[in-house]
């Protein structure tokens, strides 16, 4: 049977699918792989911190079971319950895995908690072709800025609030308390776990239901000009962020020495300005299109990675300063960038295959991106110069690296579709009136 949804479906999915981003927000700022906390349990335990780099890239290596296993995925007749399924296992092995590390060998609890993290970050990988279709074909087209940036909003409001409550509770356990660390970790998971639950009340249209994998799928994705222009464009822009995100906490931590309570605090200043600017960034991508809209966050990438190195223990405010104006460059971002992604795939064909070489490609780069990093900050580390009362270590002169590199990367917006504002669509109001849903 193939149908669209009726309006009052839209309407409770998309508010389901909402509930999902804010509890999984929630699970993702206590557990996620460069998280205060993770890093803090991930440092206790033993993982060496210039190598943190290794451990991001086993993470995003996962992404290769996305392609593996979508042969099989494709095949699954219930393709709702497959999701939810694969999405309650990915909490469920961070849960065994936190409990399980602290009980082995000093030498083994790495490379465990790395191997579970690997399998629980597959399981994400596996689904998220299937799921990030499941919300393309649930949003009207015209309504993707406005949805993306309330689901922006509502997301950040519950990352807020965990953040507050992850800074207090680790600066109250203490940053080397392993079974508290742990404890907290197991609480995110709880969040995952009720994340995945959501998406039952959650209609899934069938429209276009995307037959089973076929390798030749591949092919007609590589051909798709407009979407791998997209896909090769998002991979040069974010290139300086492949090197830089495992190492964010690592520098607060160690570097600068911040204590949690700080770091949730500037974390929540962060997501303040992002919370506060989303709404309006989403009526603006509608408006002029996304890649205008990237061309304002380019400069302020820029500012950002070059204010690490005027950052040092007991001068935190450079760090400080340069979180609060990033956001609006991530509220840019987080608004523009999938809305580009949604309009470059085609409302016909294999829509899944499309989803999944755009994760594979920018989690494959991310990976790599991670792997070079640990010997580069080796290299940078035996440099240590004093330029007048500023002192500049590795960690300082790789993020300024970052900043550089963020200049000519900027040019790869040239390669986002070119401006083709959506038309505006009010929300349906009856069955009668509803717009068909469109994810061209």
């Amino acid at each position: 049977m193939v149908r669209s949804l009726k309006a009052h479906e839209t309407r409770e999915s998309l508010a389901w699918f909402n509930w999902n981003i804010s509890l999984r927000g929630v699970f993702e700022t206590i557990c996620g792989g460069t998280t205060l906390v993770f890093t803090a349990f991930a440092l206790v335990i033993g993982v060496p911190q210039d190598a943190m780099g290794y451990f991001t890239a086993i993470i995003s290596f996962s992404c290769i079971l996305q392609v593996l296993g979508m042969p099989l995925a494709s095949r699954m007749r219930r393709r709702k319950r497959f999701i939810l399924t694969v999405a309650l296992i990915e909490p469920i092995l961070l849960i065994t895995a936190v409990l399980l590390a602290p009980l082995l060998p000093a030498e083994l609890r790495p490379v465990s908690l790395g191997l579970a993290f690997f399998l629980a970050s597959a399981c994400l990988h596996l689904t998220r072709p299937y799921s990030d279709n499941w919300l393309a074909t649930t949003i009207p087209s015209g309504l993707r800025g406005r949805y993306i940036g309330q689901r922006l909003r509502l997301s950040s409001i519950a990352i807020i609030a965990s953040t507050l409550v992850v800074g207090a509770g680790v600066e109250l356990l203490g940053k080397t308390n392993g079974p508290g660390l742990a404890g907290l970790l197991i609480t995110g998971a709880i969040f995952g776990v009720a994340a995945a639950l959501t998406l039952v009340r959650a209609t899934k249209p069938v429209v276009q239901e995307p037959a089973p994998f076929d390798p030749r799928d591949i092919g007609q994705v590589l051909r798709t000009k407009a979407f791998m222009r997209l896909t090769f464009g998002t991979v040069l822009y974010m290139f300086p962020f492949f090197f830089a995100g495992a190492y964010y906490q690592v520098f607060n931590l160690r570097v600068v020495e911040m204590r949690p309570w700080l770091i949730a605090s500037m974390g929540v200043g962060y997501l303040v300005v992002k919370l506060l600017l989303t709404p309006a960034l989403g009526r603006v991508c509608d408006r002029i299109g996304p890649r205008r809209l990237l061309w304002v966050a380019s400069p302020i990438y820029t500012a950002f990675f070059l204010c690490f190195p005027f950052a040092e223990p007991g001068r935190a405010w450079p760090i400080i300063v340069a979180w609060a104006f990033v956001a609006v460059a991530d509220g840019i971002y987080g608004v523009a960038a999938p809305a580009a992604l949604y309009g470059t795939v085609p409302a016909q064909g294999a829509r899944p295959a499309y989803f999944a070489v755009f994760n594979l490609i920018n989690l494959s780069c991310s990976a790599v991106g991670g792997m070079l990093a640990v010997p580069l900050l080796g290299l940078l580390n035996r440099i240590d110069w004093n330029l007048g009362p500023a002192h500049l270590g590795g960690y300082h002169l790789f993020y300024a690296l970052c900043g550089v590199a963020m200049v000519p990367c900027t040019a790869a917006l040239l390669l986002f579709p070119k401006p083709d504002p959506a038309v505006n669509i009010q929300p349906p109001t009856s069955n009668r009136q509803r717009p068909k849903p469109d994810v061209g």
